[in-house]
Parts: structure tokens; sequence; C-alpha cells
């Protein structure tokens, strides 16, 4: 019988404004919040740093990790706790005359050091069909193109092991990524036994596709999945779904977040354009032998038709 090692994590859920140095204050307060309660690993979402409507703005705030004053604030709290931080952040380019910059996920461990940085390789350009007006006439489509300021990464990372029992190997994803299965399937092949999408979903592709796609990456990769949101309103043109989640191999889910279309309490009104809380937390166990126990009652690595179909990422 295998040894059996359990941790506790936290699942935040923040509403980041455009400014850096209030959104690291209110992170910092989730984490030790979090880290009172016992987790010794912290997952924040997507764009921690700031969400700014500012192109200009957010090129100025995308600095070189070594210059990066919100990603320095949470090694300090990383040290300090002994807590391990997943977090999304946006890193400037390597030439200043590069007019985008990076949408990276980190991993800063317990004794503060980054132990990884993952740049987001598929990026968010759609278009949105809106409902009709009242008049009955079609409103033009909701243009969203990630790709015009961020840069698209050109690497995967291999899946970090980051010394703490139970939470075993952590891969890295964000967001958008989750709609392209071949990347998750490459990390778990590569050895991810966690997969994280620390997110910003819109509404309406939350409202429809967000816990579905969660589940099933946890179902299909028979991994632990990490979905850490941001909620509520950053300004009046972008609001985020929230509904951060987290799933077991088996799709048993964890624990959730509320999302913008959960009422407050004792009231019917809608909460989307609400949000004024200094962020939001929940606690789960990550249990590693459930990975075990879950792959070997239903063993897909080995049925898998290679003969047929290849490997996905066999020269990664």
């Amino acid at each position: 019988m295998s040894t059996k090692y359990k941790t506790t994590i936290a699942v935040a859920q923040i509403r980041s404004t455009d400014d850096p140095k209030h959104n690291l204050e209110i992170s910092k307060k989730v984490i030790r919040k979090a880290a009172e309660k016992g987790a010794k690993a912290i997952f924040l979402p997507e764009a921690s740093d700031f969400i700014n409507q500012s192109y200009e703005e957010s090129r100025k705030l995308s600095l070189p990790l070594n210059q990066h004053l919100f990603t320095k604030g949470l090694q300090e709290i990383a040290k300090e706790l002994k807590v391990l931080i997943s977090v999304g952040i946006h890193e400037g380019p390597e030439s200043k005359d590069e007019k985008r910059f990076y949408n990276t996920h980190l991993i800063i461990g317990i004794d503060g050091n980054l132990l990884a940085s993952y740049r987001k390789l598929h990026l968010y350009d759609v278009e949105l069909t809106k409902p009709p007006n009242e008049d009955g006439s079609i409103p033009p489509p909701q243009r969203t193109g990630e790709s015009d300021r961020i840069l698209p990464g050109q690497k995967i990372i291999n899946p970090i092991d980051t010394g703490i029992e139970g939470l075993g190997k952590l891969g890295l994803e964000i967001c958008y990524d989750i709609r392209f299965p071949e990347l998750s399937l490459i990390l778990t092949r590569l050895g991810a036994t966690t997969l994280l999408f620390p997110s910003a979903f819109m509404v309406k592709t939350g409202r429809d596709h967000w816990a579905t796609l969660v589940r099933s990456q946890a179902i299909q990769n028979q991994s632990f999945v990490i979905a850490s949101a941001q909620y509520g309103a950053h300004n009046p043109k972008r609001t985020s779904w929230g509904e951060s989640l987290a799933f077991d191999p088996w799709g048993k889910q964890l624990g959730r977040l509320r999302s913008v279309d959960d009422t407050l309490p004792g009231s019917d009104e809608k909460v989307e354009k609400i949000y004024e809380d200094e962020g939001e937390f929940f606690l789960a166990e990550i249990d590693d032998s459930i990975i075990k126990d879950t792959r070997s009652q239903i063993p897909l690595a080995v049925q898998r038709r290679k003969d047929i179909y290849g490997v996905v990422g066999e020269n990664i």
C-alpha cells in the first residue's frame, strides 16, 4: 500500500483593479488569511497584478520579473509565511522596443524564490455574438483580441515538483489554454498530477462553458484541477465571471466560489457590478493517493492507441 500524503491548499478569488499596489495589498491579505487557516499553497488568478483599460498604461506596468514590484511583494510574503504561491501577472518583454507584453503564470516557492514561469501559449482572440436589440436589430459582435497587446509564449514548462508532500507535480496553464486539450495531455504525460488554470473568464463564456471545461480537465486527465478566477467589475467595460473551482481526479468538486450570477445573501439582486470585498478563498485537501486510485481503476495511459494516432507532443 502506498503512503498517503495530504496537503491543504487555498483557491483564491479577487477583483483586480488598475492599481498594482492596491491589488498587492488585497492579494497579501488573502494569502495571510489562508495561511492562518493552514494552507500550505495559495492559488491566485490570472492578471492579479492589474486589469487596466489603457493599453499604454498596461505596457508601462508590465515590467521584467527582476523589476516587478507586485511579484517581489508576493515573494516576500511567501518567504515570511513559508507558503507556495501560484499567480498570474503581466511581464515585460525582453526588448524595450516591443509594444506588447506577456501574460505569465508564476510559481513562487516557500523560500520566496521563483520556481517556474510560464507564458500563455493560446491567446483569447474571439468574436462573441450579442442578443438582438429591443428593435430586433443585431448588434455587432463583441471582439476581444488579446494578441493586440499580449505576446504569445513559445514553450511548455515541465511540471514543477514543489517539494510539498501531497501536492504532487504542477502543470502550468492560463485561462484560454483550457480550451486546447493537447497542452493538458502533454503536461500529464510529462508527470503533472495537478493542472493549474489561473483565469479571468468573460461573463458570457463563463456562464456557458467555465465549470464544464474545468471539470472535464480533471476527468479526462485524471488529475487535480485548480482554477482560481477573477470576479466582478474591474472597470465600466470589463467584468469577470468568477466561480473559482477545484476538482479531484475523479471529477469530485472540492470547492467553489461565487460567480457574478450568484445573488447576495438575503437579496434577489445579481452581483455583477458589486464587488468591494477584499478577496475570498476556499480551502481544499490535495490527497496524492487519489491520483493512483483513479488511474488504476481507469487506466487511460496504457489504453491510448499510440499505434493509431501517435503521441501528442511526442518530441517535446
